[in-house]
């Protein structure tokens, strides 16, 4: 799984049209961060592939016996590949699977904003359309307990904002004069501290009887 910090990064590099934030709510959405992620339509693939030789290897067995397959940290479907240049094998690297997912957010986006102008709702209608094709599937719950598409890219945005970027400027700073510094008492030494130097001092005023050679104090 890729962190978010390594998702925002490869979305600056590989998806500079689309806003990383928006990006990595995407990838976080559709694979969890998983560039080998295999989803199948109609059915959930438990065993997921760990590696990209494994994903490849498990994508070709699928294909060959006729299951609809999207694949890597876009989860993009099978039948955009070609026009998206990506293959089966490039599908799982994270840089070609953002390209090629930025694109496909991207044009949603152009289409929705045709029919109702340019902001957040043509975003939502992107998103909808990123899913499924349709600026409406994506509002439609999953099931009875399951969300929405755009639900879960909606709680991974916020889950992914983490520590607000910095939009306060110096003048908003209201700075305040240093309190002065008064002189600390000193602290009273612990009961137990004195205590203890006052056995000593009584020890020391009592007369050694021991022998030097007697370290067990046995003859005396």
């Amino acid at each position: 799984m890729l962190l978010q910090a390594a998702i925002l990064s490869l979305a600056q590099q590989c998806a500079p049209d689309v806003a990383p934030h928006t990006m990595a709510s995407l990838v976080v959405s559709e694979s969890s961060g998983n560039p080998f992620a295999i989803g199948v339509v109609g059915m959930d693939l438990i065993d997921q592939p760990k590696t990209k030789e494994e994903a490849v290897a498990m994508a070709k067995t699928l294909m060959a016996q006729g299951a609809r397959i999207s694949g890597g940290l876009g989860q993009v479907y099978m039948g955009n590949w070609e026009k998206l240049g990506l293959t089966v094998d490039t599908v799982f690297e994270p840089c070609p699977n953002l390209t090629a997912s930025s694109k496909v957010l991207g044009n949603c986006y152009e289409r929705a904003s045709a029919q109702m102008g340019e902001g957040q709702a043509a975003l939502t209608a992107a998103f909808s359309c990123y899913y499924s094709n349709n600026f409406t599937r994506g509002f439609e719950k999953e099931g009875e307990n399951k969300p929405s598409y755009l639900m879960m890219i909606a709680s991974n945005s916020e889950k992914l904002k983490g520590v607000p970027e910095i939009q306060f400027k110096p003048s908003d700073i209201k700075e305040v004069d240093p309190a002065k510094k008064e002189t600390a008492a000193p602290a009273e030494p612990a009961k137990a501290l004195e205590e203890l130097k006052e056995v000593k001092k009584e020890k020391e005023s009592e007369p050694d009887d021991s022998m030097s050679w007697d370290v067990l104090g046995d003859f005396h």
